[in-house]
């Protein structure tokens, strides 16, 4: 791997909306391994991106892949798809929560970030215990999840820790990690309230949160609370208390989900257990878009594998050895201006990424039939080399922003813009086809990627 490609994997990826607050396509609450991802350059001198965007207020809560609902994508690339995540209030970085959230389409919102019930939520049909796995077909996470009558959901996950950790922090080799689902909250990403845990009116934790998705919330259970841990898989209710609401869950059926679960683990990690069929690394609708563009030898990076520091997008892609391509997108509120305004914003942005002669340019703004286009570079010139990056910036009707770019080192500048400039022309040609009619649109079926669902054990 080239140094270039090395410091870009190092660089992170949290797509930054400065203004009076702050969200992030990828949260990264209480992390043992690091904290945000580097504002700035580094000593390699290469750029960052993907920089930051002021919005002048906050921001509408990005999509994430995981969730049935959200806009269709624009044109040919599908929905907003988030990252895979990686948020996790417990004592270390948890793989990607990839729960599809179930439960009834409405319900009791949470506009401040919290659960909210008004009434003790009893299961309705049964758990669903099952594995999830990476794009390149490992075992990720084994999740039973349940919905409750009271309109929430809750997914409990079963992550395994990196040897490695459980030897430096005196960890078990997998931890619990709670998802509650909220449909309908509409909760900005990033660091949740402090929740309190109690199971069967006597035993506690307080634990921090993280709203990892605009109707779901994560925390996770300490693993050093023995009593607590040993009492989980047999209690009757769990109530779940914020600094706004309480809600109670009765378990019913829970003692053998979380057997169900434990097995599951416990049988992947021994490689016993049948895992489901990988997702795609990248949108089938994008992967699509890429080969209209001629890209054939681009191959996918397993993005969901990398910690959030690291990924180079919601979704990457390399060409040659050493030109990165990445897709990422996030919701703006109307506050954020025009795509030129944005465009003009992001590129001042990664001046901040380099520590050399930073040099922009920017396209004229293209107003397509269903999106503005914009394209652009950028490039940094230090005593480490010369990076640089060919830019794509689109905004759909819904206010979806979505940023392509190609970076590599100078020497292979030609390589990413020939790959910007032949996505730019495919995206021209079909954001001037009309849309498809609203009832064609309902009717197909979500695109980009969804997790595995992978088979199901019922309770």
């Amino acid at each position: 791997m080239s140094r270039f490609t090395a410091r870009l994997l190092a660089a992170g990826t949290a797509l930054v909306l400065a203004g009076s607050a702050l969200a992030q396509t990828t949260p990264q609450p209480d992390q043992a391994s690091g904290g945000q991802a580097p504002a700035g350059g580094g000593d390699n001198g290469g750029l960052i991106l993907p920089g930051a965007i002021s919005s002048g207020s906050s921001v509408a809560a990005p999509q994430q892949a995981p969730m049935p609902s959200g806009p269709a994508a624009g044109p040919a690339v599908g929905p907003a798809a988030g990252p895979a995540l990686g948020p996790s209030a417990g004592p270390r970085q948890a793989p990607a929560a990839q729960a599809p959230i179930a439960g009834p389409a409405t319900g009791p919102a949470a506009p401040s970030g919290a659960p909210a019930a008004s009434k003790v939520g009893t299961v309705t049909g049964n758990w669903q215990v099952g594995p999830q796995v990476y794009t390149d077909g490992s075992f990720k996470l084994c999740e039973a999840q349940a919905s409750f009558d009271n309109g929430l959901a809750l997914v409990f996950l079963a992550l395994p820790v990196p040897q490695a950790e459980q030897q430096a922090k005196k960890l078990p080799p997998k931890i619990i990690n709670l998802v509650i689902g909220v449909p309908g909250a509409n909760m900005p990403p990033g660091q949740g309230p402090a929740i309190k845990l109690k199971l069967d009116g006597k035993l506690e934790q307080t634990r921090g949160s993280q709203v990892i998705q605009p109707n779901a919330i994560m925390t996770g259970f300490d693993p050093m609370d023995a009593n607590f841990m040993k009492a989980l898989p047999a209690a009757n209710k769990l109530e779940i208390t914020s600094p706004n609401d309480t809600a109670t869950f009765v378990l019913k059926g829970g003692t053998k989900a979380f057997k169900d679960l434990n097995a599951c683990f416990d049988q992947a990690m021994a490689g016993k257990l049948q895992l489901p069929a990988p997702p795609p690394a990248i949108p089938p609708a994008f992967a699509a878009l890429l080969m209209d563009a001629g890209l054939k030898d681009a191959h996918p990076l397993p993005v969901d594998k990398m910690s959030p520091q690291e990924r180079p997008g919601d979704f990457a892609w390399a060409i040659q050895k050493d030109v990165i391509g990445s897709l990422r997108s996030v919701g703006l509120k109307p506050e954020a201006g025009d795509l030129e305004k944005i465009m003009q914003n992001y590129l001042d942005s990664l001046s901040k990424g380099c520590q050399g002669t930073y040099t922009p340019t920017k396209g004229k703004l293209e107003k397509l039939l269903q999106i503005d286009m914009q394209t652009g570079s950028a490039s940094c010139k230090t005593d480490k080399g010369e990076f640089y990056a060919n830019l794509i910036l689109y905004l759909t009707k819904d206010r979806q922003l979505f940023i392509i770019s190609h970076e590599a080192p100078v020497a292979s500048k030609a390589v990413a813009d020939n790959a910007g400039n032949a996505i730019a022309g495919v995206l021209r040609k079909k954001a001037n086809e009309p849309p498809p009619a609203q009832g064609a649109q309902q009717q197909q079926p979500a695109q980009g990627p969804r997790p595995a669902a992978g088979p199901r054990k019922q309770q």
